[in-house]
This record gives C-alpha cells, sequence and structure tokens, in this order.
C-alpha cells in the first residue's frame, strides 16, 4: 500500500515519519487484537521505545529499524509487516501567489502488512 501526505516546506520530517511509524505499528497491533498502552498519537521517547518492544515479547514480535528509517514487524520469525522509508517528492503550487507558500513537499510512504 502506498499512500501521500502533503507537507510545508518548514515540517519537521523527522517527526512526522516517525509518527507515521507508529500509527503503523498500531495498526499491526489492532489487527492482532493485541490492547497494550501504546498511543501512536503522542511522540514516542527512546524509553517508550524500549517498553513497547518489551511489552510486545510477551507476544513473540519483534520490531526492527534499519538505519535507512525502514522498520519491519515479525511475530516470531514471520515478517507480518514492513514500513518504507519515505520518499519526497519537491512540488509547486502555481496558482499560490506568496512566494513563501508555493513551494511543497510530498511524502510518499509505503508499507505493507499480512492483514491487508
Amino acid at each position: 500500500m502506498q499512500y501521500s501526505i502533503l507537507l510545508d516546506t518548514n515540517s519537521k520530517t523527522r517527526e512526522i515519519e516517525e509518527q507515521e511509524k507508529s500509527r503503523f505499528i498500531r495498526s499491526i497491533l489492532d489487527c492482532l487484537d493485541i490492547n497494550i498502552d501504546f498511543d501512536p498519537e503522542k511522540h514516542q521517547t527512546i524509553e517508550d521505545k524500549i517498553k513497547l518492544r518489551n511489552n510486545l515479547k510477551q507476544f513473540k514480535i519483534t520490531i526492527i529499524e534499519d538505519l535507512n528509517g525502514g522498520m519491519q514487524i515479525f511475530v516470531e520469525k514471520d515478517m507480518i509487516g514492513e514500513w518504507k522509508k519515505p520518499k519526497y517528492k519537491l512540488k509547486e503550487n502555481t496558482a499560490e501567489r506568496d512566494p513563501r507558500k508555493k513551494l511543497y513537499m510530498e511524502m510518499i510512504v509505503e508499507l505493507s502488512s499480512a492483514f491487508e
């Protein structure tokens, strides 16, 4: 599955990526009917991420984040979800008169899930 998010050029893309990852994790947990204390709308600190991973161990779920910004979710050895690092396109709104608002970004998120 692929979807796009339109962003102002001043947006904090790293924070938006992290929030989208959290939403993806929550959607996988909901599909598995796992009810743990995890709010994807809240900024996740390192401690929150460690706590989440420890909670998921009891369900044999492992989340692996790669150095490129992608993420895989496994149950035992089976991958049940993958979130790829987003791609960005710089676009121009020709109808906008304010030159500071003409440019915007399109964040393209690609993900896959065993529940699609």
